[in-house]
């Protein structure tokens, strides 16, 4: 039996006098991908930032890895687990590509702040800078200012950084925004690879359909704050619903 990572039930979160979410309950396992799609507005965004901490909720319980963070903070959600990644990518532009990696092995593996004193700190963290951009593609461009990159480099980029914290549930907002064709396949499989070979459970919202129903074992669809389509890809591929939410009658 493969355990739950997110456990969602009857989750209502209202911003003002407007109900943006409305009764949500949804288990993701550990190890899988899943898929959230809806109309502009439908609450996707909302969603996440309920589930990482970053908005309240009125009513409705979160559990994460089996632990009530109903009432937590987005840093004490984070240490049980949770890392989430931004509609804009979540990168310090002004800092080389290198010094954003150093920044998150610091963080993962709490080097002491002496460490570039150190000569085997220094080796460990060269070591793991190499590896986490080579994996991305990204080592050519250490010494540059991430602010140059592209919009699919900034977004591997951000998934390396997400790869070297502990997490193990991954909160994606719209990981192809910004992304030219030719490094949404790159951008793809490095997700497919911290699933299924890193262990991640992996929450995308995406509005790239294509992208993502290659990707996700299953698919949530949000329309105006309520839950209304679940099912494997294909199935939700071919219900005349979704059809109808996205081209009309």
């Amino acid at each position: 039996m493969f355990r739950s990572v997110l456990s969602l039930e009857n989750l209502h979160v209202q911003i003002g006098q407007r109900m943006i979410l409305q009764d949500i309950s949804l288990e993701v396992k550990s190890g899988e991908m899943i898929g959230i799609i809806g109309p502009n507005g439908c609450g996707k965004t909302t969603l996440l930032n309920a589930i990482s901490g970053f908005l309240p909720v009125d009513t409705g319980t979160i559990s994460i890895n089996g632990q009530d963070a109903m009432n937590l903070p987005a840093h004490k959600r984070a240490a049980l687990g949770v890392a989430r990644g931004f509609q804009h990518a979540g990168i310090f532009r002004e800092m080389t590509v290198e010094e954003n990696i150093i920044m998150a092995v610091e963080r993962a593996q709490n080097f002491p702040w002496w460490w570039t004193m150190s000569s085997a700190f220094r080796k460990k963290m060269s070591g793991a800078v190499e590896s986490a951009l080579e994996e991305v593609n990204l080592a050519s461009h250490k010494k540059s200012l991430a602010g140059v990159l592209s919009g699919g480099e900034l977004r591997l980029l951000e998934l390396a950084r997400l790869k070297i914290m502990h997490g193990n549930l991954l909160l994606l907002d719209e990981p192809t925004a910004g992304v030219a064709p030719v490094l949404k396949d790159a951008l793809g499989k490095m997700i497919k690879k911290l699933s299924k070979e890193h262990g991640r459970t992996v929450v995308i919202v995406e509005h790239d359909l294509q992208f993502l129903f290659n990707l996700a074992e299953r698919i949530v669809v949000l329309v105006d704050g309520q839950k209304y389509i679940e099912g494997a890809p294909e199935d939700v591929r071919r219900d005349e619903r979704l059809q109808k939410i996205y081209f009309g009658e």
